[in-house]
């Protein structure tokens, strides 16, 4: 088992989800935690980055204390503020996608959605949030790990809040996700609905969100991939209902295509075709041919050539009511 798939590829059902796990005094997350007994402790490390002229913390607390550490740490940054959310991505290159809010937004506002979504923010494997003031190199953001990291400009500030909260600096730290460790997604449980992805679209309801990254479509090497095959998962509704009166529907789609903005232009070419048209792109990953079932392979016997090549079954909602 490689790096990549005992990051993400453990089995729920071969875990107690009544308990959490736990070293000594400190409590894990219920999604990430190590692979074996790790002496986790609380505490920080910091450095400066001369290339970004702030200090840099990574701080580490049990879980009970992450949501408290995090609100302090947030009172540091001013009232308006910029969103950012990494989220576990399918994709066979990468392994995370980063958005931010296309606009500048109250703190307040951010603060109470993390504390509505905490079982997400605090416990999820494959969901990171945070939030930055462009230009000034001032950050809090809570990973995937749920490990804590602010980008600051003033350490004696920085430190005697760190002091006041009872986290003590631990020169070279170590970190249980430093060795071999589990990531796993919510929902823990059947009766449980939230996870990641409707954390994202949520916030995605709320807020114009950007995907932070180059469009630059390369293998791990950096060579050009050329037309590959995408997964694409998108939340729809039929053309001119913009009002969402009507029924939306959730797909995935396996498309061909050589870019994001590529898969784009293709699926809004197919769902035109339907009198349909996408609302959201909830993830978009690239998967390689050789990675396909048998099956999903029959389905496109032409992998060079463009176009969405298959489409899941549907599953049809009404937009006052997107659960149902």
């Amino acid at each position: 088992m490689d790096d990549k798939e005992k990051a993400f590829g453990r089995p729920l059902a071969t875990r107690d989800m009544t308990q959490r796990f736990k070293t000594g005094g400190f409590t894990f997350p219920f999604g990430v935690y190590p692979e074996e007994e790790f002496a986790q402790g609380e505490g920080y490390d910091s450095r400066y980055l001369e290339t970004e002229g702030c200090f840099y913390y990574e701080i580490m607390v049990s879980h009970e204390r992450i949501l408290p550490t995090f609100l302090a740490l947030t009172n540091l940054l001013p009232d308006k503020v910029c969103l950012v959310v990494k989220i576990h991505s399918s994709d066979y290159y990468r392994d995370h996608d980063t958005y931010i809010s296309e606009e500048i937004l109250d703190k307040t506002e951010v603060l109470w959605w993390i504390q509505d979504w905490k079982d997400v923010a605090l416990d999820d494997g494959f969901f990171g949030v945070g939030i930055f003031t462009e230009g000034s190199g001032l950050e809090v953001f809570l990973d995937d790990h749920k490990t804590i990291h602010v980008y600051h400009k003033d350490p004696d500030l920085m430190e005697s809040t760190l002091e006041k909260l009872g986290i003590p600096f631990v020169m070279d730290m170590r970190f249980f996700w430093d060795e071999p460790h589990y990531h796993e997604p919510l929902p823990l449980d059947e009766e449980a609905g939230d996870d990641y992805l409707t954390a994202f679209e949520d916030l995605a309801d709320l807020y114009d969100l950007y995907l932070d990254e180059e469009e630059e479509e390369t293998d791990t090497d950096g060579t050009p991939l050329g037309i590959t095959c995408w997964k694409v998962e998108i939340r729809g509704f039929i053309h001119g209902d913009k009002d969402k009166l009507g029924q939306g529907f959730y797909s995935t789609l396996y498309v061909n295509a050589e870019s994001r903005k590529h898969v784009t232009e293709l699926v809004d070419e197919y769902l035109a075709g339907r009198e349909e048209q996408v609302d959201l792109y909830l993830q978009m990953a690239r998967v390689p041919v050789e990675l396909l079932t048998t099956e999903m392979a029959r389905r496109n016997p032409e992998p060079e050539e463009p176009g969405v090549w298959h489409e899941s079954d549907r599953v049809v909602f009404n937009w006052d009511h997107p659960g149902q």
